[in-house]
């Protein structure tokens, strides 16, 4: 339409390049932890976008609408899990930084078993600190 001013860019989908900036972008498919989650990042100043599975995740990043610089996921979530989605993610964005979050100990060993490309798993419940460490960027870690 002429005149239209067009709509900004999507949560999470502005020049993630800046050095420091933290998207996550947060899947989970029980829609309290992925809401709790995400108030919990944005009251300390950490972008974040959401998901409700995997699918619509991958689309996400895939279309362009998000940018994550971390993948935050749940292990367990019907249809994909965790695991393959980190995978996949890992695929289309080589430089995400992978947290994983679960409330199964045997499951959350399997994860930390991935460390090629599982950055950090968290136990549910997860404590607003562990999740803002987990997330932001370790200094040490060179971001690609």
């Amino acid at each position: 339409m002429a005149g239209a001013q067009p709509e900004g860019p999507a949560p999470g989908a502005s020049d993630d390049a800046r050095p420091g900036r933290v998207v996550v972008l947060v899947v989970d498919d029980d829609a309290l932890i992925r809401s709790w989650v995400v108030r919990a990042l944005e009251q300390v100043g950490i972008e974040a976008v959401a998901a409700e599975n995997g699918r619509k995740a991958l689309r996400l990043v895939a279309d362009g609408e998000a940018r994550p610089t971390v993948l935050l996921t749940d292990l367990e979530m019907p249809a994909m899990g965790g695991v393959e989605l980190a995978a996949r993610m890992h695929a289309l964005r080589p430089g995400i930084r992978i947290v994983m979050m679960t409330g199964d100990a045997d499951r959350a060993a399997a994860a930390r078993d991935r460390s090629e490309i599982v950055a950090a798993v968290l136990d549910k419940p997860i404590l607003i600190a562990d999740l803002v460490a987990a997330v932001r960027p370790d200094p040490e870690r060179v971001q690609s």
